[in-house]
């Protein structure tokens, strides 16, 4: 499992021509999931959800801080006596954990409170153990380009420094672990958490090896429809002023990411190239995916994450290993980050002990993956246009790893450790904080970026000698690299539409004119309302048409749960519950998303927000969007007044499957119609808007909030209580 932190799917990070590697061995070699979410879009909750199987609400760890968050928050909850690696040991895997564990990861911490059990060998990062280390680390990164010295806490039990780019030290260690499971011939789980493409520790921007530098010049965030669009001010997530800050500090960390993913691409492409040397590749499953999403001036927020937006949730997805179809794009299934974890267990053949909580995910069903695509059928398998490091045409994508006797030749071993744990006395220099090699993740340090985006070097125009004027354009002429970045909208249109991704002529993407922006928004508007009318009066007719031509072919829901209780000082107590929903994965019922590039299905995202800046009995705010006509999320559908009949037949049902979502555990999660449709009648979105339930869901209460909090707490919420499970009815006492 490699997940990479920060990484975002909707921004075109895992285009071909960024990512040629993951390309290659991922995407072509296995699956790719474009309906992919986190139910949190926040570090550690979206981790710990990813270790445990569990969704925020059954976790009660809903923050990078403690006590709601964090890795004290991590074992203060007990979250570590039943899960993942522990369930895997007990299958008879080897675990092995590297790179990033849980936010707030420190020696000190590990003193008060342990190490993690259920891993076998685990490599994770530590601070510094005694100013004078941190000197030196500090004293390296001065250095132009800048040496990162890590230290890391090996096995938990002594400190190594090592000097590199980070997550080439964590690939390193990894081969070394896989070689001695093959070497004993036990099967292995390895867990690798890298740092890129997070902000770095020089200038807050990624770490970017000094090779990849030069690359992808004058690469700028693409200028998406809701690039610079301030959010309903209704909610106080954004200013209203649009470009509030100088987009030119955006561009310059849109391409630092992109360059510090090189490294992971070079790695992946080491990865695959190691279990094919080791005999392993065609029995092993390789997951790759990211902890949440990303911002950089989508909603008009310049950076960050934790929303409930696409940019935010929607992560980048592949799977590739025994019986995953090769060059599949599954874009009628929605998969979930708990989905992972059950998926998972259940390849490795292990089970939850008696007793224990269950994971909220289900098993992915390879065998309906299987069905649905028996051939390729990814927007880019035919993909012939350039990569970053290659012209068009170059480069055998097909070809098989090499694993000559130089390629395959093994490094050298680690010393052996010492025999007892070095003293690590608690380092309280300001070095020792920056030495760490990784941004500081706490909450409060989100809110400290974006005073920093407001002060005036960022507000008036250059930032650290970068101007609008000298980022360039980026274009793509004639399918051939140009040396300058690629236009990544144009690309990723192209592919939606069926084409290689060549480009005979680049489209520029500034320039363009507001005054026809905004008629045509309008014009977006109306047509939207058309359109979500026609396809939610229609659904019933569909499924009906779907059971006569053969029924049922899966009992996936396609129904995610998205949730959060924010804490810190930016956008502290605004919470919100939504529900993703996607018509169920049946070509049959799945309707043509025409001009969405995540083609192949309808989904809908209605939200339920608790704005604490209102009174008490007006705090509930609600959104529905058609992600398959508007991905950007600017048409709100419940704006237009009244909210017609078809809109408010599928919000019923929407808000009673939240509602269910919100409070669910186990099967429920997976299954959130079976609590009101006991009988199996009714298993998707599609069955659901059968118009003989009509009166069944128009007589649910609507999710409301009683008050908004930066932790979970379920009396703070009004559900109907119909749809709470029995052993939660005693939080809300006293409810009607």
């Amino acid at each position: 499992m490699i997940l990479v932190d920060d990484m975002d799917y909707m921004l075109n990070a895992s285009h071909p021509y960024y990512l040629p590697m993951l390309h290659k061995h991922m995407r072509l070699q296995g699956t790719e999931f474009p309906h992919f979410i986190t139910s949190v879009g926040n570090c550690c909750p979206s981790r710990t959800s990813l270790l445990t199987g569990r969704h925020c609400h059954n976790t009660n760890l809903t923050a990078n801080d403690p006590p709601h968050g964090s890795y004290i928050g991590f074992k203060t909850k007990k979250l570590d006596k039943s899960y993942l690696p522990l369930w895997l040991q007990d299958a008879g895997y080897r675990t092995y954990q590297l790179g990033k564990v849980l936010n707030g990861f420190k020696g000190s911490v590990t003193t008060q409170y342990g190490c993690l059990p259920g891993w076998d060998h685990s490599m994770p990062p530590i601070e510094p153990q005694s100013d004078a280390a941190a000197a030196r680390a500090d004293a390296l990164l001065q250095q132009k380009p800048p040496v990162y010295l890590s230290f890391y806490y090996t096995d938990c039990q002594y400190v190594e420094e090592v000097e590199g780019e980070p997550d080439i030290n964590l690939f390193n260690r990894a081969f070394n672990w896989m070689e001695e499971s093959v070497d004993a011939g036990v099967p292995f789980f390895l867990y690798l958490a890298s740092a890129n493409p997070h902000d770095g520790p020089v200038d807050g921007m990624p770490r970017v090896e000094a090779k990849f530098a030069n690359a992808m010049p004058g690469l700028k965030v693409p200028r998406g429809p809701n690039y610079g669009v301030p959010t309903d001010p209704r909610f106080g997530m954004s200013k209203t002023k649009p470009l509030w800050w100088d987009p030119a500090w955006t561009d310059k960390h849109y391409r630092m990411r992109a360059l510090s993913m090189l490294t992971i691409d070079e790695q992946i492409d080491r990865l695959v190239t190691k279990l094919e040397c080791l005999g392993i590749l065609n029995n092993t499953y390789i997951f790759f995916s990211s902890d949440n999403g990303f911002k950089l001036g989508q909603h008009n927020i310049p950076s960050e994450k934790f929303t409930y937006f696409e940019e935010d949730v929607a992560l980048p997805f592949f799977v590739r290993g025994p019986g995953v179809p090769r060059g599949a794009y599954a874009n009628t299934v929605q998969t979930a980050m708990v989905d992972i974890t059950a998926t998972i267990l259940n390849l490795a053949g292990g089970s939850i002990p008696p007793g224990a909580p269950p994971v909220d995910g289900g098993a992915i069903p390879l065998d309906l993956l299987q069905t649905l695509h028996p051939q390729p059928n990814s927007p880019f398998y035919n993909y012939t246009g350039p990569y970053w490091n290659a012209a068009a045409g170059t480069v055998d994508m097909f070809a098989p790893p090499q694993t000559s006797a130089a390629v395959c030749a093994r490094a050298s071993r680690p010393p052996p450790a010492p025999p007892t744990p070095p003293p690590a006395p608690p380092c309280k220099s300001k070095k020792c904080k920056k030495a760490i090699n990784s941004f500081d993740e706490t909450d409060d340090a989100v809110n400290a970026r974006f005073a920093q985006l407001e002060s005036s070097a960022f507000v008036a125009g250059a930032v650290n000698g970068w101007s609008s004027a000298a980022l360039g354009r980026r274009s793509l002429a004639s399918g051939t690299a140009s040396g300058t970045g690629l236009a990544a909208a144009e690309a990723v249109e192209g592919a939606a539409a069926g084409t290689t991704g060549n480009t005979s002529e680049a489209e520029e993407v500034e320039g363009e004119d507001e005054q026809e922006e905004d008629e045509d928004d309008e014009e977006v508007v109306e047509d939207e309302q058309q359109v979500v009318e026609a396809e939610v009066e229609s659904v019933a007719r569909r499924a009906a048409q779907a059971t006569t031509t053969g029924g049922r072919v899966s009992t996936w829901s396609n129904m995610g749960l998205i949730e959060q209780w924010k804490y810190g000082k930016l956008w502290r107590g605004k919470d919100y519950r939504v529900i993703r929903a996607c018509m169920p994965p049946n070509a049959t019922i799945a309707a043509s998303a025409a001009g969405a590039r995540r083609t192949g299905n309808v989904c809908y995202k209605y939200v339920v927000f608790c704005d604490i800046d209102n009174a008490p009995g007006k705090l509930r705010l609600t959104q529905l969007f058609n992600l398959s006509s508007d991905e950007a999320e600017i048409h709100d559908l419940l704006l237009k007044t009244p909210v017609p009949t078809g809109t408010q037949r599928l919000v019923d049902r929407l808000d009673a499957a939240l509602t269910v979502l919100s409070y669910c555990s186990g099967s429920s999660c997976t299954q959130p119609f079976s609590r009101i449709h006991t009988d199996g009648s009714v298993v998707n979105l599609a069955e659901a808007m059968d118009p003989q339930y009509d009166s069944l869901y128009a007589g649910f209460k609507k999710l409301d909030y009683k008050q908004c909090a930066d932790y979970y707490d379920p009396s703070h919420e009004i559900p109907d209580l119909r749809l709470v499970p029995l052993e939660l009815l005693k939080a809300f006492q006293g409810q009607a």
